[in-house]
């Protein structure tokens, strides 16, 4: 059964406290190590991205407890475990061996979620984790690999890369790219904006692209503009 740290403390008195006092006296003089990892589900990243995809609107995070002592894995089978948000007494979820939990962010990007993990009656004196997890809006990148924003070739490519919105598939998205304020679009990879310079283009010239990238389910966009200068080899 899910007992909320009010059910667990409540009724016991000043003796309870003292004895949850002096027992995280004892557990911090133990000093186990706890470890509270996290991953979210329902947040694309593009292939190729090293980094850890972040939660975002309508995403889930399932989050994990490990406990390490005397440097061994404990075994947390028969603990029991309970999990809040945002340091108040929201109770998600707990109960015996209540190692992970899976949940949806509270609020709306961009903020921070808290998530804390208490063990009552974990062995030398009740525990309290916490781990801060970033809650972010969708955004893209115009990736354009050319240095210092300077490019010779004709026609220039660049590419679009979405992170952090809640898709099946890319093929939930739709891209509208614009250079210098004219509108342009490519059927075949919306993806990708790829211009071609009018003959006799002076040496010089700037080119603003403008990205704005929608999801189709939840009506969520992101947008990127970036300068690039033409700069014919010699």
């Amino acid at each position: 059964m899910i007992r909320s740290r009010k059910t667990t403390l409540t009724g016991l008195g000043i003796v309870a406290g003292l004895l949850v006092s002096l027992g995280a006296s004892h557990a911090f003089a133990a000093t186990p190590q706890v470890l509270i990892t996290w991953k979210t589900s329902g947040s694309y990243v593009p292939p190729g991205y090293l980094g850890k995809a972040l939660p975002t609107y309508n995403s889930e995070i399932t989050a994990s407890l490990e406990i390490i002592s005397n440097g061994k894995l404990v075994d947390l089978s028969g603990q029991t475990i309970y999990w809040y948000l945002n340091n108040t007494d929201t109770l998600i979820g707990g109960g015996v061996g209540a190692q992970s939990i899976t949940f949806p962010p509270l609020g709306t990007p961009p903020n921070v979620t808290t998530l804390e993990v208490e063990l009552p009656y974990y062995p030398g004196g009740f525990l309290i984790h916490t781990v801060s997890i970033p809650m972010v809006q969708p955004q893209t990148v115009i990736n354009a690999p050319y240095p210092n924003g300077r490019f010779s070739s004709n026609p220039v490519t660049v590419s679009a890369l979405p992170y952090f919105f809640n898709i099946a598939s890319p093929s939930d998205l739709s891209y509208a790219w614009s250079v210098n304020g004219q509108a342009g679009s490519n059927t075949e990879n919306p993806n990708i904006a790829q211009i071609t310079l009018p003959q006799g283009t002076a040496a010089g010239t700037s080119f603003g692209i403008s990205l704005t990238v929608d999801n189709h389910n939840d009506s969520t966009q992101a947008t990127a503009s970036k300068n690039l200068t033409y700069q014919p080899t010699p």
